[in-house]
């Protein structure tokens, strides 16, 4: 930090931090994120704060990369409200009151298919008389609550319900997905990596026994929390070895990030090289990220997965799930040119979204050459998690994962803290534990991991003690 008063500035961040322990001891990530917010409105700056989504006010109004940035993103987002004020003012004077197609479900569904041919290419369509391809769910998280029923309804069919469905999921991964596996009593098997960089491996899944039987696959082909893109080839490859080994089983991929990716169609390009994958695989997408709508809770499901589309269906319909008619609206502007073909328009608006996408890379080494600049005795030498810890580009998210030097380490044993709240009080970069994202306390607490006693899988939590996770969704770049 800028200041001539370090010890002050430790004695405000270790006061801020015990006022919040206790109230946040439950929700660790919301802990550090208030704990860095606190800081900042006392007039301590941060490189980077604990939890956040992308949003166009992060980008300055002078951009030396690009000063258009803001006020195209700020636009598009006005012009869709003013769209959604279009809708409601013909509607009625409760416009909440109408059913699910009082907007146009249809449109939006196809909106979304558009963009996912156009963009990424691959097709996805609802036809008369067949199951939908295509689902539109309020968020991210509510199409993964969908594709987890799809999975455990899909077992139910094919063995009954004398036991719940098992989900592999590779770690690290995000919490929410593993919240949901818990609310759902859904058994899971956590899988440890081998590689230092901890991107899935097809080896990996020789370390699960014969005995065990797995129902669905839970991944992210742009890792959250660690910001990892997993490169096309090796993702087929893990899947294939994933299949080969449990044929009937379901793929749920969360793929939230991938149109932010400068190489967006070839993450995704293996899919139409295996048949298999077109009746296994659920992507999930969100417009959360690529538009900056977290608050919209807009996001799609994109299958023709039968065994799993069914319970999917019996989902939206019998729970209710669909989006409400403004989320719908305003989903329909966004996405507008999607459906009316303006091939213009069209392209004007995947460059917007590249462009957000570049504003994240941008920060992102901004950020983290600062952080390295600053305080580099207390970051590890070796960062197997960064792609390029010397220039920090970007790999398709807002997240990177440090790996903390035993200096740090022993900052954290003198607080009597963990290694993650030391880097806090010694730096103000307020960051999350790797480690919240490598287990799951529900999961444990009710018995549902799998391999709860796996002695790979106690190691790789150990180890993962001195990694911290950064967000760098609300935090402005520094001047470069």
């Amino acid at each position: 930090m800028d200041s001539e008063h370090p010890s002050d500035e430790l004695s405000t961040r270790i006061e801020t931090y015990q006022r919040y322990r206790d109230v946040f001891s439950s929700a660790p990530i919301r802990l550090m994120s208030r704990v860095v917010s606190s800081m900042r409105s006392r007039g301590f700056g941060d490189l980077a704060t604990a939890i956040g989504d992308l949003d166009w006010r992060t980008v300055p109004t002078n951009d030396p990369e690009d000063p258009q940035l803001r006020q195209d993103w700020g636009d598009l987002l006005k012009c869709a409200a003013t769209h959604v004020d279009g809708w409601l003012s013909q509607l009625s004077e409760h416009p909440m009151g109408y059913n699910l197609d009082s907007i146009g479900y249809p449109a939006v569904t196809r909106a979304w298919s558009e963009v996912w041919r156009h963009q990424v290419g691959l097709e996805f369509a609802n036809s008369p008389g067949t199951l939908p391809q295509v689902f539109v769910f309020h968020g991210g998280n509510q199409c993964l609550q969908a594709a987890l029923m799809g999975v455990s309804e899909a077992k139910r069919e094919r063995e009954g319900c004398a036991s719940p469905a098992t989900m592999l999921v590779p770690l690290p991964t995000f919490s929410c997905p593993l919240d949901q596996m818990a609310l759902q009593g859904m058994r899971v098997h956590l899988l440890a990596p081998s590689r230092p960089d901890m991107d899935p491996d097809p080896d990996d899944l020789t370390t699960i026994g014969d005995g065990q039987e797995i129902d669905g696959l839970y991944l992210m082909p742009i890792n959250n929390p660690t910001g990892r893109t997993l490169p096309p080839e090796q993702l087929r490859a893990f899947l294939a070895a994933f299949l080969d080994r449990w044929p009937h089983a379901g793929i749920i991929l969360d793929s939230v990030y991938v149109r932010l990716h400068p190489q967006h169609r070839q993450l995704l390009s293996w899919f139409g090289e295996d048949p298999r994958f077109a009746e296994r695989v659920v992507f999930i997408d969100s417009l959360s990220k690529t538009h900056g709508v977290t608050g919209l809770r807009a996001g799609a499901i994109l299958s023709r997965a039968t065994p799993f589309v069914g319970g999917i269906t019996r989902y939206a319909q019998n729970v209710m799930a669909g989006p409400s008619n403004m989320m719908q609206a305003m989903t329909l502007a966004l996405l507008a040119p999607y459906v009316t073909g303006d091939k213009d328009l069209k392209r004007a608006r995947l460059r917007l979204q590249l462009r957000i996408g570049r504003h994240l890379r941008r920060r992102r080494r901004l950020i983290l050459g600062r952080a390295f600049a600053r305080h580099g005795e207390l970051l590890d030498a070796s960062q197997p998690l960064l792609p390029d810890p010397e220039g920090f580009d970007w790999e398709g998210s807002m997240y990177a994962v440090l790996r903390l030097s035993d200096r740090c380490l022993e900052a954290a044993a003198r607080h009597g803290v963990s290694p993650t709240v030391a880097l806090y009080f010694e730096t103000g970069i307020g960051g999350v534990p790797l480690a919240g994202f490598c287990g799951n306390p529900n999961l444990t607490r009710h018995g549902l991991v799998a391999n709860q006693d796996e002695a790979r899988l106690a190691a790789f939590q150990r180890e993962v003690q001195r990694y911290v996770r950064l967000s760098f969704g609300m935090t402005p770049p520094p001047a470069a």
